[in-house]
């Protein structure tokens, strides 16, 4: 390949209006590729002779990432960098000019127009042209792979496209092996035998996205590719990878706006009922009948994509989950109601199966709440704040899986002014609670499993004590308090006291 310079490359009519922030003096560094800077830890990605271009958003939070960089990339003989800086930065760092004037790193700002697509078309167009010997009209099977993509095209017209040029049978597979286009020779069948991903030995080629491979080109025939069959099909694979980060790209941002539409559905929509259901059918969404909002804390961010196939396997298939942060909002219709069991039981069943299923994908600690239903789209919206009313209870309280409807009492005692809770506390179980701290001892404890179980002998099973124990601890707990634990209105007392002090 004869040496095409970033110096040449700057000339392209795609770069006009580009200048050189600094290292100037590299600028007949060789360019011998492309490359996108989609994640902040490019460097793993990147090789030798590559123009890098990036708008700088997987930065955007650390800006001065983009010098600790440019020692990395000149170490690894990229070809210079390319910024396309207004989108996602107000400015860019004060000492990236001096360390690529220091390094000899072209550092080039592109005009906020720029189409990195007709870049990346450009400088391969230039880059290949060098090329020795090739198969018939390469030069213009090249533009027209580059023009399927650029055009909308699809993996099938790319391997049609290929298989035409090296007269082989060619196949376009995703990492899973599963086939995402095929192409025959025109002397060839369409049919299955011409699968070349059946085949044992086809010759293979990567195809990548920002570094990582996205699949493969599987190419037939029992002679290996010449050199110049191999420049079409690394041409035809940078095709395949740009209609891939083409389709990812749509996915994301098709991801983007049913998060956005959600987050609006669950904080308070300010459109009607109507609209709103018109919109999540567009969205291909069912959220007709009755529904539920669930949250789950899970004390570390889990992947989307997984958090997603849990769902799938998890929740009813209606179910919409989405994450924020370390947290996972579930939009879910309600279970078939049972005669006679209250409307809770199914929600709490769903909540533990969707906990269980969390803590599988890696959470630290989940905590599932679960909220008022929502007879319609407006009411999602309330019953997104009742998950989180009921969330912070059971944070306060010790519990895994809650539903607000449970949650009366504790509502009940939240809504209670915080000196009279308090004053309620110190009355009831003040004394227990010093004893406690005091001593190390667990009278509180010893009591709400009294008050919950509603006999001494019960209790003590549930603590794996001796019921004289048991019986010790009563006596010693009313001594302190004075209570008579037999009286119902002061056993309702310590209980409300003793709930009250998990809330405070």
């Amino acid at each position: 390949m004869a040496t095409v310079t970033t110096r040449e490359i700057m000339t392209l009519p795609v770069l006009r209006g580009a200048y050189v922030l600094g290292g100037s003096a590299g600028l007949d560094r060789a360019v011998t590729g492309v490359n996108v800077m989609e994640v902040p830890d490019i460097e793993d990605f990147v090789a030798a002779g590559e123009l890098l271009l990036t708008t700088a958003y997987p930065v955007r939070e650390r800006p001065e990432r983009l010098v600790e960089l440019l020692p990395v990339f000149a170490a690894r003989g990229l070809a210079g960098l390319a910024i396309k800086p207004l989108r996602y930065l107000d400015h860019l760092p004060d000492r990236l000019a001096a360390e690529a004037d220091r390094l000899r790193f072209p550092v080039l700002v592109v005009p906020d127009r720029t189409s990195f697509n007709e870049v990346i078309g450009a400088v391969l167009a230039i880059v290949l042209a060098e090329y020795g010997a090739e198969p018939g009209g390469a030069e213009a099977i090249r533009e027209r792979l580059t023009g399927v993509v650029l055009a909308g095209g699809g993996l099938d017209e790319i391997a049609r496209t290929l298989a035409g040029a090296l007269d082989r049978d060619v196949t376009i597979v995703d990492t899973d092996a599963v086939t995402l286009g095929r192409g025959v020779p025109h002397t060839g069948a369409p049919d299955d035998a011409s699968d070349v991903s059946a085949r044992q030995s086809p010759w293979r080629f990567a195809i990548t996205v920002a570094g990582a491979e996205r699949g493969r080109i599987l190419v037939g025939g029992d002679d290996e590719p010449s050199l110049g069959q191999r420049r079409l099909i690394r041409q035809a694979c940078f095709a395949a990878g740009m209609h891939m980060a083409q389709a990812l790209a749509s996915l994301e941002l098709d991801r983007r706006l049913r998060t956005l539409f959600l987050e609006e559905l669950v904080t308070g929509p300010t459109i009607d009922e109507p609209t709103l259901r018109q919109r999540s059918r567009l969205f291909g969404w069912d959220l007709t009948g009755d529904h539920v909002v669930m949250l789950a804390r899970c004390g570390t961010e889990l992947a989307e994509p997984s958090v997603a196939a849990a769902a799938r396997r998890t929740l009813p298939p209606t179910a919409l989950s989405w994450t924020r942060g370390d947290e996972v909002v579930v939009i879910a219709p309600l279970p078939a109601p049972i005669p006679g069991v209250p409307e809770g039981v199914g929600a709490i069943a769903m909540g533990e199966h969707w906990r269980a299923a969390l803590l599988d994908l890696g959470a630290l600690r989940v905590i599932v709440s679960i909220g008022s239903t929502a007879r319609g789209l407006a009411d999602v919206a309330a019953s997104h704040s009742a998950a989180r009313e009921a969330g912070g209870i059971a944070a306060s309280t010790g519990q895994v899986v809650v539903h607000h409807g449970d949650l009366v009492l504790e509502r009940l005692l939240q809504s209670v002014p915080a000196p009279l809770l308090s004053e309620l506390i110190r009355s009831e179980i003040g004394v227990l609670t010093e004893r406690d701290a005091l001593m190390g001892s667990d009278l509180c404890g010893t009591l709400e499993a009294y008050l919950g179980h509603g006999n001494g002998a019960e209790a003590a099973r549930a603590l794996y004590i001796h019921y004289n124990t048991m019986k010790h601890r009563l006596a010693r707990i009313a001594e302190l308090t004075g209570a008579d634990l037999h009286d119902a209105r002061t056993r309702l007392r310590l209980a409300i006291a003793l709930e009250a002090r998990k809330l405070a």
